[in-house]
């Protein structure tokens, strides 16, 4: 779903649908929800009774229990700016009898941010009192089993740069590839999710591959491909090391790269049309040459025949 004035934004959106609740929340105090991806950003969420959390070390015994949802950063590498590239958070929790009262937070009057040692995370520590959430009649747990529903409103024009800085961690990827790969990773989300889990070395390593096929690509020109077997040869090398590393899709990529390396069989092959068809052309010329020469021959090869038809008849009476 694109923003309609400028296309700026994306809404992702995530359903988690917990069942069997009273048993897992038994078996586990914190529950968590499969990742997600707003942007390049993982994420998880998270719910349990407020006061279970070990972090609410300034929970009170005697007051009301209430239920605790959080978006929870999945890597512990997010930071403040990263986060802003998503500038909207939205929790729901579903009321299966009644839509209208579904009950929902935003970023924009009750979800908190909390910036913690372990994790960052953001939420609300009483979504809503326990007791109440527990009661099928209110319809937030029916059978058992509850819905929640995650936002993300994220700014697709945010720049990933300070994203592939944090995964390189200060290391040699140069300024003019670092460009390039902000602009690849804007419309490829998956080649930093593809990494994200990654030692700092291989991811270094990894881009700085990416980045130098991305360069060679923008600064060669397919021309000068044709008769440079060196050029083509540093392609295949970097294209080899690119395919190591494990991107999850270069689909978008591949092909360019295939194409430059095949330049020079394209040229060969299109040579030998050229001559093929030029080679046509010059037989069908002899064909047509040698059907008038035959036309003739045919003709004179009758008049020849009557001639001495005539001649016979004449000396015979």
């Amino acid at each position: 779903m694109l923003n309609q004035e400028a296309n700026l934004e994306t809404v992702v959106k995530f359903t988690w649908t917990i069942n069997n609740f009273s048993q897992e929340l038994k078996n586990c105090k914190m529950l968590y929800s499969q990742t997600f991806f707003a942007g390049a950003n993982p994420w998880r969420l998270l719910l349990y009774r407020e006061g279970d959390d070990d972090e609410d070390e300034d929970y009170e015994e005697e007051e009301e229990k209430g239920l605790s949802i959080y978006f929870v950063a999945v890597d512990s590498a997010i930071h403040v700016e990263r986060i802003l590239c998503c500038s909207r958070f939205k929790l729901s929790l579903i009321n299966q009898i009644d839509c209208k009262m579904t009950r929902t937070k935003t970023t924009s009057d009750d979800i908190c941010i909390d910036f913690l040692k372990s994790h960052v995370r953001m939420g609300c520590s009483s979504f809503i009192t326990f007791d109440k959430f527990l009661d099928s009649k209110n319809g937030f747990l029916v059978n058992d089993s509850c819905v929640i529903v995650a936002e993300a409103s994220v700014n697709n024009n945010a720049s990933l740069g300070s994203r592939l800085i944090d995964l390189n961690g200060g290391g040699k990827i140069g300024k003019v590839h670092l460009e390039l790969l902000d602009k690849a990773c804007s419309k490829h989300p998956s080649l930093i999710e593809s990494l994200i889990k990654s030692s700092q070395r291989f991811i270094e390593g990894g881009f700085t591959a990416l980045g130098r096929v991305l360069h060679f690509l923008k600064t060669k020109k397919m021309k000068d491909m044709m008769n440079d077997d060196a050029a083509r040869k540093e392609l295949q090398d970097l294209w080899d090391e690119v395919e190591r590393v494990g991107f999850d899709d270069l689909t978008w990529l591949e092909p360019h790269v295939r194409s430059a390396l095949s330049m020079k069989d394209y040229i060969q092959r299109e040579e030998v049309v050229t001559k093929l068809k030029g080679n046509v052309v010059d037989l069908e010329d002899r064909v047509k040459r040698a059907k008038r020469e035959l036309e003739i021959a045919e003709k004179d090869f009758d008049k020849r025949d009557l001639n001495d038809a005539l001649a016979h008849g004449i000396s015979y009476l």
